[in-house]
């Protein structure tokens, strides 16, 4: 199953003092793990390390990018138009991430409860799971 990782995760994990690269090889190597420009930017802009920041940069470049294109922004309004009126507000920001799971058909892995909102996003609340 194809796997996107939330910023929330990455950062939980630098917090660790934990290498994301390791924890997600396996699924880079079998093509599973996709990335989202705005995963990369949460995750780099909070590295004050700027060897960990390199690193980082390095291995979100060889991370597949689920495009945000047109259509994806045209998804995402009509999501969040859709979420306002049931009474849900997730940020914007999580609803790109959501919509790049869901494009490559995968699993969005987040502890973030905002993302419960988003129908029929595979969620997995931590890793392993």
């Amino acid at each position: 199953m194809n796997l996107v990782v939330d910023s929330a995760v990455y950062i939980d994990w630098l917090r660790a003092q934990v290498d994301p690269r390791e924890k997600l090889v396996d699924a880079l190597q079998e093509g599973r793990l996709y990335n989202s420009g705005v995963i990369r930017a949460e995750v780099l802009r909070g590295i004050k390390n700027p060897a960990i920041y390199a690193g980082m940069e390095a291995f979100f470049d060889i991370v597949p990018e689920v495009p945000c294109d047109a259509k994806m922004w045209r998804n995402v309004s009509s999501l969040a138009w859709r979420l306002q009126r049931d009474g849900k507000s997730p940020p914007l920001m999580d609803l790109v991430i959501a919509l790049c799971a869901l494009r490559v058909q995968g699993i969005l892995v987040s502890p973030d409860p905002h993302f419960e909102a988003i129908p029929t996003l595979r969620l997995e609340k931590s890793w392993p799971f």
